[in-house]
This record gives C-alpha cells, sequence and structure tokens, in this order.
C-alpha cells in the first residue's frame, strides 16, 4: 500500500495574472501537512479574536487579512492531503 502524501496544490492567486503565488508541495506526509494546518487555523482563530479589539487605526482590517491568509494556507493543505488520501486510497 502506498503511504498517503500530498498532492501538487496551488493557492493565493494573483489578481492580476494567472497564476498563483504559493503552492503546498507533493509527497509531504499527510499527518504533517494536516498538523500544519491545525497551526495555521489555531493562528487564524487568534488573529480574528484580537481583529475587533486593535487600538491602532488599520489594524482591524489587517488583522483580518492575515487570519484569512491563513484560512487559505490551512484550507490548501487540507484539500492537498484529502487529494493524496484519495489517490493513495482509490477506493475510498
Amino acid at each position: 500500500m502506498t503511504k498517503p502524501t500530498t498532492k501538487f496544490t496551488p493557492f493565493a492567486h494573483c489578481d492580476h495574472v494567472d497564476h498563483h503565488l504559493f503552492a503546498v508541495q507533493p509527497d509531504i506526509p499527510i499527518l504533517d501537512a494536516l498538523e500544519s494546518a491545525a497551526v495555521y487555523l489555531s493562528c487564524a482563530e487568534a488573529l480574528a479574536h484580537q481583529a475587533p479589539f486593535a487600538t491602532q487605526p488599520g489594524h482591524t482590517a489587517e488583522l483580518r487579512w492575515a487570519s484569512r491568509q491563513m484560512m487559505g494556507t490551512a484550507k490548501s493543505l487540507a484539500q492537498a492531503s484529502i487529494d493524496g488520501w484519495h489517490e493513495a486510497h482509490p477506493d475510498t
């Protein structure tokens, strides 16, 4: 049986060109990718909770933007893991 690993998954689409800034790399053990996704989600949650209490002008928007970026990264890590799992276990 093949040990499941991530599939190449581009994310962070550029607004002005048909490219992505980042990508989850292939062949990362799924457990490692999912652990990283959990860390990104925890950080995103912490930033989202801080945003309403920001005291500097513009910080609320910046904290929300950073939270969204982390959620996008976590989502890509999860999707790369799911795709890798399905490739390794096509009957599931």
